[in-house]
């Protein structure tokens, strides 16, 4: 099978590109130069399946998030088209979906989005992109992905190595959470199961966490204990954050904090199941928070994030 991969450079796109090529499949990486080539379209010819990872998280503003993710996905739509793929499989987010009401009522597919920030807003939208399709898709939405090679993880561990956990204020935030080589695991089955084509799909562990048992769990990792456990007030995280839409703004580039991101700390239950996965993918979430935990912190140590 020969899979092309936008985002190959990326975090999750690094992964899908080693999976499938474990597989044996041919993989044909496609990073930002390749899309800015008036030869974009040859990388697509012959190709079997498309795996469209490539997006961003955050922008300075949500017109370059949208082009990033809304417009970018449907010209990589319109080329898959042109070469007659197979199968298109759109890696969107859990932030497309929203939170869940409740502790024990986790949002499915089933449920009518309601994404709360820009980020899941321009993931919603691209989704609506891909279903609109006549190319044969499946969308997938990875929980929070951890592991080797992520850099959104990287300041808590950053912080766990000192003994120290600062929460903006969602200490008691329960989260669904997936390890990166189990997504990329998930990807691998919505490309190639029979009855995967036409359907949404969540990744994610069985069990959720909060992040106050999260911190303690990379303290664990690092071998270390917290000394000092602190939720910073709602307040103070939504003057920081009116603080970094301005320096956004400014240097062009948007950090952690930002409104938006700050808008995802106030609902307490970012939970999704996987059950759906389970059942029609055969997805199995193999990797166990304190194995993948320790895994994530060793590869940074090793590799000179830490």
């Amino acid at each position: 099978m020969i899979v092309a991969i936008t985002g190959a450079n990326g975090f999750i796109g690094q992964h899908l590109c080693e999976r499938f090529g474990d597989r044996g499949d041919v993989v044909r990486p496609i990073v930002r130069c390749d899309l800015e080539s008036p030869s974009i379209g040859d990388r697509f010819e012959g190709v079997d399946v498309v795996v469209h990872a490539a997006g961003a998280t955050r922008a300075p503003t949500r017109a370059l998030l949208r082009a990033s993710n809304v417009d970018l996905t449907k010209r990589i739509i319109d080329l898959a088209r042109q070469a007659n793929v197979a199968r298109f499989v759109f890696v969107s987010s859990q932030a497309a979906a929203g939170p869940a009401s409740f502790l024990d009522a986790p949002v499915t597919e089933e449920m009518s989005p309601a994404p709360i920030d820009a980020y899941g807003r321009s993931k919603l939208d691209a989704e609506q992109a891909v279903r609109a399709s006549d190319t044969p898709w499946v969308i997938v939405r990875p929980a929070a992905v951890y592991g080797p090679r992520d850099r959104d993880f990287l300041a808590m561990f950053r912080l766990a190595r000192w003994g120290l956990a600062v929460h903006p204020a969602n200490r008691e935030q329960w989260i669904s959470i997936a390890h990166v080589r189990d997504v990329a695991d998930g990807v691998v089955s919505a490309a190639t199961a029979q009855n995967g084509v036409g359907g949404t799909f969540f990744l994610a562990n069985d069990v959720p966490v909060q992040w106050a048992d999260l911190f303690r769990a990379a303290a664990r990792a690092a071998r270390r204990s917290l000394f000092v456990d602190v939720d910073l007030p709602g307040w103070l995280i939504s003057a920081g954050a009116a603080g970094g839409d301005v320096l956004a703004r400014v240097a062009g580039s948007a950090g952690l904090l930002t409104s938006d991101k700050a808008a995802l700390t106030k609902p307490r239950f970012w939970l999704c199941s996987n059950e759906r996965a389970k059942r029609e993918l055969g997805f199995v979430p193999r990797i166990g928070l304190d194995d993948g935990l320790t895994e994530t912190h060793d590869w940074y140590r090793t590799h000179g994030w830490l």
